[in-house]
């Protein structure tokens, strides 16, 4: 699976490698502002996108059609394609009654709304075990395998075995 990642900040593989503090392989990084990319294009072929985090601000943008970036341009501008296949996961709270309404008709066309609450019930050891939590959900809803987080063993207290030990 090809992953892409549009990102108002970063703007080159350098430095999104400076700032995970890794080799990002074969990722490709395309800048928000760059309307020249191929995600700005409806002939883009993708599977889906993920908001990560999906702030108030990109949730309003994306739900009333505004096209500002690539985010926002690349989930509204061809709705039947993408916003089936949109992942957002809000990260601010408390939630504004305004941005419930929009995230209600994200939720109606189609995208898939994924809060980043933690499962505290799940024993995490640390704050990055909480993170992973996350990011294990995002992978989940989209298929994507990976080994962030212990499945439910159908027995207390299996699942709090860190998957990092």
């Amino acid at each position: 699976m090809d992953i892409e990642v549009i990102h108002r900040t970063w703007g080159s593989r350098e430095d999104t490698e400076q700032f995970l503090g890794r080799d990002v392989g074969d990722m490709v990084v395309w800048k928000a502002g760059d309307f020249t990319a191929g995600p700005a294009s409806g002939s883009y072929q993708t599977r889906g996108m993920i908001i990560v985090p999906a702030t108030t601000a990109v949730i309003a943008g994306v739900a009333a059609g505004i096209s500002k970036d690539l985010i926002q341009t690349r989930c509204r501008r061809h709705p039947s394609r993408n916003v089936a296949t949109l992942y957002s996961c809000p990260g601010r709270t408390p939630v504004r009654p305004s941005t419930l309404r929009q995230m209600a008709d994200l939720a109606a066309e189609g995208a898939v709304i994924l809060p980043a609450s933690p499962g505290f019930y799940a024993g995490a050891k640390d704050v990055c075990e909480l993170v992973d939590f996350i990011a294990a959900k995002v992978l989940d809803v989209i298929g994507v395998p990976h080994t962030l987080s212990r499945r439910w063993a159908g027995q207390l207290g299996v699942a709090t075995d860190s998957p990092h030990d």
